[in-house]
């Protein structure tokens, strides 16, 4: 990971030729509201400075390393002479206050360079009552659409320097960039510096001048314990858990920079990162690492042209697919996280993904997306298809959901296995699945579209061959004497990957069977179905199986509309070859609903039994 990091902050440096100060300036214009940059210029005419005029020009995003804007606090002013217009007699004197620190420094030397003579030769000007004035006269009659900049420029030879092109205030913003890799205001006096001479550094494996120790491109450990330092309980010594010099420091940065720009994205509610590695050989791995690096940025610009109906998640910029798109001389890590109050947190790491594999996984994703039990659903807008991505899984798991319990934990760990190929509890999605159902059927919401996700979930699964269910039992098949009988077992046939015994396909029967007396009876009673009551909220085991099965044939019998005599004899033929203590409750409960939510597609074409 650290090493990743590093490629793709060499990578930004010299193919995109990015120095280390894009890593500390910020964007002024960041909401697209301060168009306008108001240029106080000031002209050298051999050793004399002199100030020239106001220039107006429009905001550049090219020029963000010229005005070398760093907000500052409200006390203290930023921390250069350029700042934000807020109002003009509080910010022309807050580009001043840098100015003023820096000269507060340098007057002290004997001898001053060229360009910290040109930096005291304008203050000096600032401080010059009438021209300080002029200066702010004529800021103010400039008039200008929305908001502006304000900042300082001197021209030479006819060349405009902006701030960035002084090194006195770029040294000074890097100087304080870089002491936070080893100092801490926060910690003891005596652990406030990390810092060693003369060692290796851990990433380059170079012996540098300077080593430093509070190095944090992410937090993967906390130095905030004892014992998580070499040293004990000094923190000062934590250059010697992870030491790293000046310049590999820096290009980390950019690295993550680059990573959390590029190459990451959001997986049902969860931050992700792809992080990818090349398998070659250590001389060429640089070379290919630039190489994959290009590519990958050149994929996602496409894939965000693309519908994103084949993806694995519905964050418009899904990376999963960009992915498949290589051969297996790469692979990839996948990093799940959070972070809370600045705190970097790992929620999960997967390592070595091949694109071999992820091609396998949008082709099964693909096949599932077809079944035709997936296909045609109608709603209120009209009718659609039913395709599965991750968040059909998350959505059994109340990812970041208020009033509902978390199971971040649990969905992370399917995740995990489904891209490292390890079998995933049945056990655990079957409890999850009915658990869900149940809450919506008691609540009496609409439950039907969530029972074919689940459906969808274990199709998908089953033909990645990572479900862990038993199969022991032997499938019986039934007398087909009937046109009616054989829809049903050809049904039962085109799904058994999920029914796949007896016990199932016997509690899925007569779900249906429940829906239908369901259907009579709220036809009969104007809406009302009181057998539903009947169903102990979806709480089902293999005694109440049977005895519903007497219940819901009484019940059609004293309706006179027991139009199902062949379904109830399949049931019956199940029930003598079925052994419902093989299954859960849970299960039982999941297929029997599971059938009265697809007990439409087995509809008499009279109103009497064929």
């Amino acid at each position: 990971m650290i090493h990743a990091l590093k490629a793709m902050g060499d990578y930004i440096q010299t193919q995109r030729d990015e120095s280390f100060l894009t890593q500390i300036v910020e964007n002024p214009n960041s909401n697209g509201k301060y168009k306008t940059v108001l240029v106080i210029l000031f002209e050298k005419n051999g050793d004399q400075i002199s100030y020239q005029k106001i220039a107006m020009e429009e905001f550049s995003q090219k020029k963000l390393t010229k005005y070398v804007y760093v907000s500052g606090s409200p006390r203290g002013g930023d921390l250069t002479p350029t700042s934000k217009i807020t109002k003009l007699e509080t910010t022309y004197p807050r580009i001043q206050k840098p100015l003023k620190k820096l000269v507060d420094k340098i007057v002290k030397k004997d001898n001053l360079t060229k360009e910290e003579t040109i930096i005291a030769q304008i203050y000096k000007l600032f401080q010059d009552e009438d021209l300080n004035k002029q200066i702010y006269q004529e800021l103010a009659e400039i008039s200008y659409d929305d908001n502006a900049i304000l900042t300082i420029a001197l021209i030479e030879n006819g060349q405009t320097n902006y701030v960035g092109d002084f090194n006195k205030f770029t040294e000074s913003l890097l100087g304080k960039y870089e002491k936070a890799f080893y100092f801490k205001k926060s910690y003891n006096k005596s652990e406030r510096n990390s810092i060693s001479k003369n060692n290796t550094c851990y990433i380059c494996s170079k012996k540098q001048k300077k080593i430093y120790g509070y190095v944090g491109t992410f937090s993967f450990y906390t130095l905030d314990k004892p014992g998580f330092t070499t040293g004990g309980f000094n923190r000062g010594e934590a250059w010697k858990n992870y030491p790293v010099c000046s310049n590999c420091a820096r290009t980390l940065d950019l690295g993550r920079k680059y990573l959390e720009k590029n190459l990451s994205s959001r997986f049902c509610g969860i931050n992700y990162f792809i992080i990818p590695k090349t398998v070659l050989s250590a001389d060429k791995e640089r070379e290919e690492m630039f190489e994959l690096l290009k590519s990958l940025e050149e994929k996602k610009k496409l894939s965000l042209q693309k519908d994103n109906q084949n993806s694995l998640s519905r964050a418009q910029d899904d990376l999963f697919q960009i992915m498949t798109e290589f051969n297996n001389y790469v692979n990839f890590n996948l990093m799940f996280y959070e972070e809370i109050n600045s705190a970097f947190r790992i929620l999960l790491y997967v390592e070595h993904v091949l694109p071999s594999y992820m091609q396998k996984i949008f082709a099964v994703k693909s096949e599932v997306d077809k079944d035709n039990i997936f296909q045609k659903l109608k709603s209120k807008e009209g009718e659609f298809a039913l395709t599965f991505t991750f968040n059909t899984i998350s959505d059994f798991f109340y990812i970041n959901q208020r009033n509902k319990q978390n199971f971040t934990k649990s969905f992370l760990e399917i995740t995990n296995n489904i891209f490292t190929g390890k079998r995933v509890s049945y056990e655990l999605l079957i409890n999850r699945f009915i658990a869900h159902l149940r809450d919506k059927f008691v609540n009496n919401q609409s439950y039907w579209l969530d029972n074919l996700k689940a459906l969808q979930i274990l199709k998908f699964l089953d033909k990645l061959d990572l479900l862990n269910q038993d199969r022991e039992e032997k499938n019986f098949m039934p007398t087909v004497d009937s046109e009616y009988k054989k829809d049903i077992v050809n049904f039962l046939e085109e799904h058994n990957d999920v029914l796949n015994n007896n016990s199932k396909k016997l509690v899925f029967l007569e779900g249906v069977l429940a829906q239908k007396l369901l259907n009579i009876q709220s036809n009969e009673r104007d809406g009302a179905n009181p057998f539903r009551a009947r169903l102990n909220g979806l709480k089902l085991n293999e005694k109440l199986v049977r005895r519903l099965y007497t219940e819901i044939i009484n019940k059609l019998e004293e309706y006179d509309k027991n139009y199902y005599k062949q379904l109830e004899q399949l049931i019956a033929d199940y029930i003598l070859e079925s052994n419902l203590s093989t299954i859960s409750n849970s299960e039982i409960s999941f297929y029997f609903v599971t059938g009265m939510n697809q007990a439409n597609k087995f509809n008499f074409k009279n109103s009497e039994e064929e």
